[in-house]
């Protein structure tokens, strides 16, 4: 009863506690004054979503009916497939895992993993990972990938080499031919993403992979960072091959992308047989600890669960499609109101000159050098865009410098040089 829609909006259960001290609590402590300002932030979010286009960050359902588990304390510490006896939704987690495991095509058998609280996090695991299988490693990774590539090679002390990218996000390929040469047999961690952050280029595993095998390389570990495009291209005939079907090592993704969760999260996965328990851990947790976090939020697990259960694999095949074709259309559009932009081939971020402050402010869109992007997930609308695209052009009418390229990609190195 519990795993239905419906016994989550059953309110009845709540008569039928016998341990009940937040009403006690709630009315010894009344928020009148809260109450007011969160409506006042309420207010401020519903009108800035309505113009939230620079940033990949779906809205598919309310997950209203979750609202009631705010009040438990949920803790999912520790491994999700050896929970302990406390409060936790470690068993819907575990259906998270196997959900996506398949998915991306990682053997039942073997399938680990958990959810995390960001891609940061769930990239670092896989570097992690990595970093204790082979003995002293070096960290590759393109100059396009997230910016926390930085940080987690700083956090584990790694040495790294950036790899150079092509002025429209695309990995040089010849560039890491070179990086990897000149390692001269030392063992590596290869960071590939699936859709650069700005460009959203993919990286691809496939070609990498082949470049690796022509090389004779066999100390190596690759982690695919698809933190947008996971979820989505996992679903499109056509797409480059990514997942587990190649001798990758870890993937992950992020919840609060394609996939709208509220609350900041990610998935990492990862064949079992390196996974490895903390010392210590399990006295105190009541778990083997295989996790970085330690104590994890409980609700990410249930708001993703509800996302397959409520969408489906069909419904997020059929919001991929859209997301897709929505780009490709809007480019189009761009390009007819003499607007130059760049997406790539099974992409949905489409990048353009930036326009003026005010415009870019006011969409919320994502911004570097002289560029900008915009993202169509759902819950971006055809009427959204074009109300941006006729704002921009009045703007323009009205006397704001003319922005427009005649291609987005050729400037784009030198733009993001100042940058970096």
């Amino acid at each position: 009863m519990l795993h239905t829609p419906e016994a989550l909006r059953d309110r009845s259960w709540e008569s039928r506690m016998s341990y009940d001290p937040w009403t006690r609590h709630e009315q010894r402590f009344p928020g009148d004054a809260a109450a007011a300002r969160l409506e006042g932030l309420r207010s401020h979010f519903v009108e800035r979503s309505a113009h939230y286009i620079g940033f990949p960050n779906s809205r598919l359902i309310s997950f209203a009916e979750l609202g009631e588990f705010l009040r438990f304390n949920i803790n999912n510490i520790g491994d999700p497939f050896h929970p302990n006896d406390g409060i936790n939704t470690c068993h819907f987690e575990r259906e998270v895992v196997n959900f996506w495991s398949q998915q991306f095509h990682l053997h039942p058998a073997s399938a680990w993993g958990y959810i995390t609280n960001g891609s940061t996090e769930a990239i670092m695991y896989g570097i992690v990972q990595g970093r204790d299988r082979l003995e002293n490693p070096v960290l590759l990774f393109s100059e396009e990938s997230h910016y926390c590539l930085h940080k987690i090679a700083h956090l584990l002390r790694l040495p790294y080499r950036v790899v150079a990218s092509h002025g429209d996000g695309s990995l040089d390929l010849a560039s890491l031919d070179d990086a990897i040469r000149h390692l001269d047999g030392r063992p590596f961690i290869l960071n590939l993403t699936l859709g650069t952050t700005f460009h959203g280029a993919i990286e691809p595993p496939q070609q990498v992979l082949e470049l690796l095998e022509s090389r004779r390389c066999r100390s190596f570990h690759v982690h695919v960072d698809a933190a947008l495009y996971g979820p989505l291209l996992t679903w499109i005939d056509g797409a480059p091959l990514f997942d587990f079907r190649l001798p990758i090592h870890t993937l992950s993704f992020s919840g609060h992308k394609f996939l709208g969760a509220p609350i900041p999260c990610g998935v990492v996965l990862s064949h079992s047989d390196p996974v490895r328990p903390f010392d210590g851990s399990a006295e105190y947790v009541g778990s083997l600890d295989t996790t970085l976090a330690g104590s994890r939020d409980g609700l990410s697990a249930l708001v993703l669960w509800l996302v397959i259960q409520r969408v489906g694999a069909k419904g997020l095949a059929a919001l991929a499609e859209e997301s897709l074709q929505l780009a490709v259309d809007f480019a189009t559009r761009m390009e007819r109101a003499g607007i130059g932009v760049t997406c790539h081939d099974h992409g949905c971020i489409l990048v353009f000159r930036r326009p003026d402050e005010a415009l870019a402010r006011r969409w919320q869109l994502a911004t570097r050098g002289d560029f900008a992007h915009l993202v169509t997930v759902p819950g971006v609308t055809s009427e959204m865009l074009e109300s941006f695209l006729q704002e921009w052009i009045e703007a323009m009418a009205q006397g704001v410098p003319d922005l427009r390229p005649s291609s987005p990609g050729t400037a784009e190195t030198t733009a993001a040089g100042g940058m970096r």
